[in-house]
């Protein structure tokens, strides 16, 4: 299946290995900017294997879809979106645009362990998923 990962940190590199390896083709990878000179582990583990890598800061203005960035977006002709440890704030045009829309994963229970250590939170807690 097409899929285009949307997401960020070692997280959702590991998702997206896990995707390859069973065989999914995945069509591009959406993530943030680099930080500091510092590219996100999805974008370098995709960069290396030459996947399509896309970094937008924001996929919507003032409440409404960028019509550049969802046309990039579209442009990969992905069936399915999987959105591993997404941070952003993605229009419902993307999340639905397409075939099979999207799978989105968080690895907290939430809103109870939302935020930048949510794994780490989920640990310490105890909590099973």
């Amino acid at each position: 299946m097409k899929i285009a990962i949307i997401g960020q940190s070692v997280f959702a590199s590991s998702v997206y290995q896990l995707l390859q390896q069973n065989g999914h083709q995945i069509v591009g990878v959406f993530t943030i900017p680099d930080v500091n000179n510092r590219e996100d582990p999805l974008a370098s583990v995709a960069n290396s294997d030459g996947v399509p890598v896309f970094k937008f800061k924001n996929w919507r203005t003032k409440g409404q879809p960028i019509p550049s960035v969802l046309e990039k977006y579209k442009s990969v002709g992905a069936e399915l979106n999987v959105m591993p440890y997404c941070s952003q704030f993605i229009p419902m045009e993307v999340v639905q645009y397409p075939k099979h829309q999207s799978i989105i994963y968080h690895p907290s229970l939430l809103p109870k362990h939302r935020g930048a250590a949510s794994i780490n939170w989920t640990i310490i807690s105890g909590d099973k998923l």
